[in-house]
């Protein structure tokens, strides 16, 4: 990524589905647009396969069109340009269609869509879309806490080269919202109580801490670092309630080999329990 992140972040798609959760991520969206000068490209997806006749899905479709028309007004009252789109399929595989087929930068989606039965599908939808994106996603939950624009982000890191981009992009959106980030290393709870490799884990824990330190002064970011002990992923989020988090920035895989899905779990987790807005960059 080079200097500014203007340059590299030109489209953000927001799926939407006429619910809160879309709702709240469609605010966030907007916000790093106008500071990046990037255009929103708002989604609606028909999910078919749920809809038992052909009048119930000419009904969600003029529903969606409705939906979409209002976010679109939205969008352009904040200067922001806009298109929109709707398919109809499954909707994280239509998400993930979009960012192909419009060259999508970034998603940001609400984490529960619609109430009912249905927001467990939605729920999963964003699930599946961190899981399987190759670019970043940004969700955002219904209440989520913190402001905009962003004023302090945090960066879990576990100094891999994984955990680069997520850094990367964290920086930059610091920098481009004069924001302050706050870096943290999470040394994880170890059956094995030797002082070795306890030290070596702290070792490792501040040198990744140190590493976005340096990034932050090459930006002029004011970094505050930490290290925490515990579980990884409730680390994460009591960290960033203690210091009252706009947003968590944080990478899907970690070292690599066997330990990378249990570090992938370590983003998917914070996904479902934060109530800070997570934007989780894929490692390279």
């Amino acid at each position: 990524m080079s200097h500014s992140i203007g340059d590299e972040l030109r489209r953000i798609l927001v799926p939407i589905d006429g619910s809160d959760g879309a709702s709240a991520a469609l605010d966030h969206a907007i916000s790093v647009a106008a500071a990046t000068d990037a255009e929103i490209l708002l989604l609606a997806v028909v999910d078919p396969y749920g809809l038992s006749s052909v009048t119930e899905r000419k009904e969600v479709e003029a529903e969606l069109e409705g939906v979409v028309t209002d976010a679109a007004a939205r969008v352009q009252d904040a200067g922001v340009a806009v298109s929109t789109a709707v398919e109809a399929g499954f909707p994280h595989e239509e998400i993930l269609d979009a960012v192909e087929d419009h060259a999508v930068d970034l998603i940001a989606m609400g984490t529960h869509g619609r109430s009912g039965l249905q927001r467990y599908v939605v729920g999963s939808v964003a699930e599946k879309v961190v899981r399987l994106s190759p670019i970043p996603v940004l969700t955002v939950r219904v209440g989520a806490t913190g402001e905009r624009p962003y004023r302090d982000l945090v960066i879990p890191t576990d100094g891999s080269d994984a955990a680069v981009p997520a850094e990367r992009w964290g920086i930059n959106l610091a920098e481009e919202f004069g924001a302050d980030v706050h870096a943290l290393s999470v040394v994880p709870e170890m059956p094995v109580r030797s002082s070795e490799t306890r030290a070596a884990y702290e070792e490792v824990a501040q040198s990744a801490v140190d590493r976005v330190a340096a990034r932050g002064s090459e930006f002029g970011v004011e970094i505050a670092e930490a290290i925490e002990h515990g579980v990884p992923h409730r680390a994460i989020i009591d960290h960033c309630e203690a210091v009252d988090a706009d947003l968590v920035v944080l990478g899907t895989h970690g070292r690599t080999g066997v330990e990378r899905f249990v570090l992938g779990s370590v983003a998917e987790k914070v996904v479902r329990l934060s109530e800070t807005p997570v934007l989780v960059v894929p490692s390279e």
